[in-house]
């Protein structure tokens, strides 16, 4: 994911959480909004209640390979909040909980 199509600031942050839609998984919290650019752009949160800076950044990065395993071009921005009921070491489970969360945000998005 390259700088474009992150989102790093907080206000974009708070924008998305306070007025998005948003999905509710186990593992995994997700705010998404339509956006004008085109494509789509995600933020990921990690808080410190998920462990150290080693847990968090690995958690990061795993989220990261299961959305670049998908090819969206909806024009969406997209939050991604890890609860801290996450474990790194279930990724297989947590990665088939994620895409199915990126399905069913993008079959409401198609319906619309």
């Amino acid at each position: 994911m390259d700088k474009l199509h992150t989102i790093k600031s907080h206000r974009e942050f708070d924008r998305l959480i306070q007025t998005g839609a948003h999905l509710r998984t186990e593992h995994f919290r997700l705010h998404y909004l339509p956006n004008q650019v085109g494509f789509t752009r995600i933020g990921i949160a990690v808080g410190k209640r998920n462990g150290g800076a080693v847990t968090r950044v690995r958690l990061k990065r795993q989220v990261r390979a299961m959305v670049a395993k998908r090819d969206d071009s909806l024009p969406l921005d997209l939050i991604i909040v890890i609860r801290p009921e996450t474990l790194a070491e279930e990724y297989a489970k947590n990665e088939i909980e994620l895409l199915a969360a990126l399905d069913q945000i993008r079959n409401q998005d198609i319906e619309k």
